[in-house]
């Protein structure tokens, strides 16, 4: 009857982990691996190896040690960190609701949490492999610890200074795409450089969470020495290893990639997300225009509006191929470091993923056009959004195919990788000596500290060996989450300061609004359309159209947004900011003619100030009015577009934040010089606007 027999299930169960690790740490034989859970008595290998004792784990006095893993070892370095990426997560995500080619954006940070997940658990395999490819260019020497290069805490100090301007800028300019990108590449510059730094080997060694492990020959330690020494094993000669922290059980190549992906989820530059845009509407509106002559269907093209029997159908930014174009891009990208493939490969899969957009969103726009020539234009709106999920569900199902099947050749060449390394360790286990050493792992391989003179590791015997020196109370690395916790907070408490004293207090120099039930002019209100308003999220929106005396057509947009806190109110109000005629109407194919410039309406008592422009469509002059007002500065004033950086800092700087604000837009046909158009808009809005008070308070 064997010893494992003999026990009960629970004691045979600790038994077998028992002999495991003590046969995985010894030489091995074939008999050994066929015979483990009842092990020969006449194998040589298999005496030495379970005669180990099970480990005694001791510290040094006054030096609390946490175990590999534990909560307070991980949340050390990692809170600091969170705190600057929930911040970041939440600005950003304002956009990505208000964008809709951007909403995938709220699914990358659940990705890029995946990643890194299954970066830790394959993670161990990878920093072997780079252990030994690193042994491999030193000679097998083992390389020896370096203090960190300053450099990296310089470019650590750098970016944590540039995010204090550019968390000020965003507060006032919260769809500013130069300052999203430039604060998310300063969370991803300082969670790479963190990572790094704690990932190096002086951090091994001397991390306040470092646990020393040694064998030595001899008996294990009283109570009383075991509270004075540090987590050592008792035991046979062999080795002392200094765990990693919860960085160091992955390379820090592998982790990068999951902190850079969320990049994708930051909005485009403006300018390189117009002109893709744009060049992808006019293609998309002449490939389908081809498309549908082979089809026999009669169709014109103007602009980016398709002209059927029946109707015009229009090539907006939604229909252009943008959102299929972005999403594809995440998604390659994400599949191809699940499916761990080449470069080449990925590379191939971005593209693939670029035509197949494409091509998916000709043919929405081709089904589309068909519907609006054979059922009419009313029908287009039942269709539009289906076609568009199904477009982005078969761009998934194909990327997904094209991953699965491109990974199919890395498998096999990562299975024989894998196959050769481990019969590496197993040359390496079984020929190690029995010297006494600290190992830690680190980005560059394995850094071997021979025996020095520095805090032995002796378990009661004859083994000995020792670690470098612990860590200072103010060592760098000790406070650098201190730091970037406190800075963290230093720079939120600053801005919401900076806002706040400005805020505090402003008053609107009047307080008026346009009315529309009056009898004269014989107004009629117009419902606008869902488009409209959700591109402008204002809290009172007003549209109609008349005819006046001289039988000219009047066309009026009102918006107003009160004062408010959220950051969803603020992104609404810098939105409409972003709209205006001369971006709008040659959208819809009119042309602008000319410039005016600013002119002052006298209406109601007050002085209302306005942009004059001047348009032409089919052959007829149309004047449009236009005016945005921040509630402080009064009608009389136009607010601050942001169309410029100098703009933006202004506003910066001015702490215009949280201001409530109106927009009037007034376009009039049928008068031919300005200066008679001019006449008739005071003598129109005249009718509308109405004052309610004077010096109502707008800010708290």
């Amino acid at each position: 009857m064997s010893k494992l027999q003999a026990l009960s299930p629970s004691e045979g169960e600790r038994e077998k982990k028992r002999r495991v690790r003590a046969f995985g740490s010894g030489p091995r034989c074939s008999a050994c691996r066929r015979l483990l859970l009842s092990p020969p008595n006449t194998c040589p290998a298999w005496e030495q190896a379970s005669s180990r004792r099970p480990t005694q784990t001791t510290r040094l006095p006054g030096r609390k040690v946490f175990p590999i893993f534990s909560l307070p070892s991980s949340l050390f370095f990692l809170l600091p960190l969170a705190g600057y990426w929930a911040v970041l997560i939440y600005y950003l995500g304002a956009q990505w609701s208000v964008y809709e080619q951007y909403g995938y954006g709220w699914a990358v940070p659940f990705l890029c949490v995946y990643l890194a997940y299954a970066c830790v658990r394959a993670g161990d395999g990878r920093s072997q492999i780079g252990d030994r490819r690193a042994e491999s260019r030193d000679g097998g020497r083992g390389g020896a610890i370096q203090s960190q290069s300053p450099i990296f805490y310089l470019l650590l100090a750098f970016l944590a200074l540039l995010y204090l301007p550019t968390r000020i800028l965003h507060e006032a300019n919260p769809i500013w795409r130069l300052t999203s990108w430039l604060w998310a590449l300063e969370v991803v510059g300082l969670t790479l450089i963190t990572a790094y730094v704690v990932h190096s080997p002086e951090s091994t060694v001397c991390s306040p969470w470092s646990v020393v492990r040694g064998q030595g020959k001899g008996g294990g330690k009283s109570r009383k020495q075991k509270a004075e020494s540090r987590n050592l094993e008792g035991g046979g000669e062999g080795d002392g290893k200094a765990s990693p922290s919860p960085f160091q059980h992955f390379s820090f190549p592998s982790l990068a990639f999951p902190i850079c992906f969320f990049l994708v989820a930051v909005p485009w530059p403006t300018g390189v997300e117009t002109f893709i845009t744009q060049s992808l509407m006019r293609l998309n509106t002449a490939t389908t225009i081809e498309l549908l002559g082979l089809f026999g269907i009669p169709a014109v093209q103007h602009a980016n509006v398709i002209e059927v029997a029946t109707g015009v159908v229009g090539i907006n930014e939604a229909c252009s191929g943008i959102r299929s174009l972005q999403a594809t891009l995440m998604l390659s990208l994400f599949f191809g470091e699940v499916y761990a493939l080449s470069v080449v490969r990925r590379a191939f899969c971005v593209l693939a993923g670029f035509g197949l957009a494409f091509l998916f969103n000709v043919g929405r726009t081709l089904l589309l056009t068909w519907v609006a020539s054979a059922k009419g234009i009313d029908a287009v709106a039942s269709w539009h959004d289906p076609a568009g999920v199904t477009i982005l569900v078969a761009c998934f199902l194909s990327l997904w195919a094209m991953a699965w099947a491109g990974g199919a050749g890395d498998r096999r060449e990562q299975i024989a990788e894998r196959v050769r390394e481990r019969g590496e360790r197993r040359k390496e286990k079984a020929g190690g000596g029995g010297q006494c050493v600290a190992q830690a792992s680190s980005p560059a391989g394995s850094a071997i500290v021979p025996a020095g003179t520095a805090y032995p590791l002796s378990a009661g015997g004859e083994g000995r060996g020792e670690v470098a020196p612990l860590l200072s109370p103010l060592s760098p690395l000790r406070l650098l989450p201190w730091a970037l916790l406190g800075w963290l907070v230093v720079v939120e408490a600053g801005t919401q300061l900076w806002y706040r004293s400005h805020e505090h207090g402003s008053a609107a120099t009047s307080n008026w609004t346009v009315n529309l039930d009056v009898a004269e002019p014989a107004v009629t209100r117009v419902e606008m359309p869902q488009e409209i308003r959700g591109q402008f999220r204002a809290d009172q929106s007003l549209e109609g159209r008349w005819q006046d005396s001289g039988a000219n057509a009047w066309q009026l947009y009102y918006f107003r947004w009160l004062p408010g806190w959220s950051l969803k109110n603020q992104v609404a109000i810098q939105m409409a900011k972003t709209h205006g005629p001369e971006k709008c109407l040659p959208r819809a194919g009119m042309k602008l003619q000319d410039y005016l410039g600013i002119i002052t309406v006298p209406v109601a008592g007050m002085e209302l100030a306005m942009q004059q422009y001047v348009f032409t469509s089919e052959g007829s002059r149309i004047h449009v009015f236009y005016g945005i007002y921040e509630d402080p500065t009064g009608s009389a004033v136009l607010s601050n577009r942001r169309q410029n950086t100098s703009d933006r800092i202004k506003a910066a700087l001015a702490g215009s934040r949280n201001y409530g604000q109106r927009y009037l837009e007034v376009a009039v046909g049928g008068y031919e010089r300005p200066e008679d158009a001019r006449a008739a808009l005071t003598r129109e809005l005249g009718k509308l606007i109405r004052v309610e008070s004077h010096a109502v308070l707008s800010g708290h």
